[in-house]
């Protein structure tokens, strides 16, 4: 069961590399434009981005610019966002983990940072490719489903827990299970101050949950609410009514995946932001996403070349242009006359590995007269159309359908269907032909601007691959603005803190560090302290905080460090426009055997 609690909302043949360089006489915030004409199934090559910061990435389109269909573009950004199956998925996030609890602590910190508080109406957004890739929101329900499909695909056993009112997880790792919460975005140190604890520790050991500060989003991490602690312990504490729940099972074990086919003619443009302004469920639920980003799949077949019969799905008694030269494009096959009077129908499949939140329809429509053309929203019925009914006067008529209240009537949709009903006159002298002439397909799609392939400052190594055998042709088109004007706060390297303390709260401290944007300033520092050398992850996520302010120490909460133990340390700076700098140089200390 999804469920949320009341005060936490936080949420290759391959071408040769071609090097594109942005023109230094460009200004700050100009829209930058690459395209490349792709004609190997399998082709890589480089976009260089300049400025001082990662850019804003604005749009991406894939084009079909052939007359073959295309299978499955994928791109990726130096071996990054390949999202298109659960396994892909979780490779791309494991990426460099050599340990089980590497991977567990990769999967959970990657889902904690990549969500916020939304539920999607969409029974299958458990499945994290379909709620990643289309929404990048859920609560804990959601969240926790995720983590252990995730986890199932790189060999980890997981499992989801319940506890009446709330969701987490826990995986196993080192022979012993450990909490994770994706949603509070927390796991609590066991009493040893080395492990991660299990639920079963937790509910019999309220301490660890009542000591440890609960995080929100970076850089927004305030003491806890009062009662917040409470809260969480009594969620788990009451231990008589937590449940290992399998209701999830079935959606993460479905095979979904962001495969599509791009027809000729057909282009996939995404968009960072919510250019439309669509996003899934809007009419019943007008709540708007924290973060969403969208999309279209236009589709503009040029009948002239392509055969329709092989992107149209045919019920009965139609024929195309390059089947009997006749026309229109799509027509009727055998005339219907007094005693044939079966209609012809046909429809045109709309299918879309994103969630599909509205679109536009457009289509020539032609009869002579005594015939007619029946246009609806799904299979073509017997009688007239839902969406619009060409019956009176005769030759080409163009109309235009507005798809919105149709698609999202009821849950999002990844496939629609336009159909048409046509009859034609065999009795009329000359007899009368019905049928569509031309038509253009434009569908809104609503995505995770998370899983969009994102250009960055530097060289971006840029692999888009098909599952084409043979020759392919289409167009990769990114736009971006680079950023000249703000740089980043300096890295701190140098510590004013001894390696060695007799205090199991030391008070680290560290030399300031500047920001050379002219009326810039630090305005806040953030540490972490962890037992790794490389001090990927936080000892506890109590030991990851920030500051507050521009003061050059902070000191190591009470409870979590032992005497005789060596620990690692880092810091990072923001500046007065909430620019983060690069954590710096990673520091040490010991605490003596007698430390208290």
């Amino acid at each position: 069961m999804l469920r949320t609690f009341s005060n936490i909302l936080i949420l290759v043949g391959l071408i040769l590399p071609t090097v594109v360089l942005a023109s230094d006489s460009s200004i700050a915030g100009e829209l930058k434009t690459f395209s490349r004409i792709i004609t190997q199934p399998d082709a890589e090559y480089i976009i260089e981005v300049g400025g001082t910061l990662d850019p804003e990435n604005v749009e991406i389109t894939i084009e079909n610019l052939g007359d073959a269909p295309i299978k499955d573009p994928r791109i990726t950004v130096n071996g990054r966002y390949d999202w298109f199956d659960i396994k892909s998925m979780a490779a791309d996030i494991t990426q460099g983990c050599t340990t089980d609890e590497e991977k567990a602590i990769a999967i959970w910190q990657w889902v904690r940072w990549k969500r916020f508080q939304r539920s999607p109406s969409d029974k299958s957004s458990p499945n994290p490719v379909r709620a990643m890739n289309g929404y990048g929101y859920g609560i804990c329900g959601h969240t926790a489903a995720w983590i252990k499909a995730l986890c199932l695909k790189v060999d980890l056993k997981a499992r989801v827990q319940e506890m009446w009112g709330h969701t987490v997880n826990e995986i196993f790792y080192d022979d012993a299970w450990h909490f994770f919460d994706g949603n509070v975005k927390v796991f609590y140190l066991g009493r040893d101050n080395r492990t991660i604890a299990s639920i079963a520790q937790l509910e019999r050991d309220r301490w660890l949950i009542e000591r440890t500060i609960h995080p929100r989003e970076p850089w927004n991490i305030p003491e806890d609410a009062p009662g917040l602690n409470d809260e969480l312990a009594n969620y788990i504490t009451t231990y008589k009514d937590n449940f290992v729940e399998h209701s999830y099972d079935y959606q993460i074990g479905q095979d979904y995946n962001m495969s599509y086919t791009l027809k000729p003619g057909e282009k996939l443009i995404r968009w960072w932001k919510p250019t439309l302004n669509k996003y899934e469920n809007r009419h019943n639920n007008p709540l708007v996403p924290e973060r969403y980003a969208n999309g279209q799949l236009i589709w503009t077949p040029d009948l002239k070349k392509i055969d329709a019969n092989d992107y149209i799905n045919i019920i009965e008694n139609i024929a195309t242009r390059q089947q009997d030269g006749a026309s229109p494009a799509i027509h009727v096959k055998d005339m219907q006359d007094n005693k044939y009077t079966r209609p012809s129908r046909f429809y045109i499949p709309i299918k879309s590995a994103y969630p599909i939140v509205g679109g536009r329809f457009w289509c020539g429509l032609f009869k002579d007269n005594g015939a007619a053309v029946n246009v609806s929203y799904g299979n073509p019925g017997w009688g007239a159309g839902n969406l619009y009914a060409y019956r009176w006067n005769s030759g080409l008529k163009d109309i235009e359908i507005d798809l919105d209240q149709k698609i999202l009537h009821d849950s999002p949709a990844y496939e629609y269907k336009i159909g048409f009903n046509l009859k034609a006159n065999a009795d009329r002298k000359p007899p009368a032909q019905a049928g569509v002439e031309w038509f253009k397909s434009v569908t809104d799609l609503q995505v995770s601007p998370h899983s969009l392939p994102a250009l960055s400052l530097g060289e971006n190594i840029i692999r888009c691959k098909t599952n084409n055998t043979g020759a392919v042709k289409f167009k990769i088109n990114y736009q971006w603005r680079e950023h000249d004007d703000n740089n980043k706060p300096g890295q701190i390297t140098s510590s004013k803190s001894p390696e060695k303390f007799d205090t199991l709260t030391p008070l680290l401290k560290w030399a300031p560090t500047q920001d050379i944007d002219q009326g810039d300033h630090i305005a806040d520092y953030q540490v972490m302290v962890s037992l790794r050398s490389d001090c990927k992850w936080p000892l506890s996520t109590t030991l990851h905080r920030n500051v507050g302010s521009d003061t050059c120490e902070w000191k190591v909460p009470k409870s979590f460090l032992n005497p005789g133990t060596t620990y690692y340390w880092k810091v990072r700076a923001r500046d007065s426009r909430k620019t983060i700098g690069e954590w710096g140089t990673i520091f040490t200390f010991k605490t003596t055997a007698d430390a208290k």
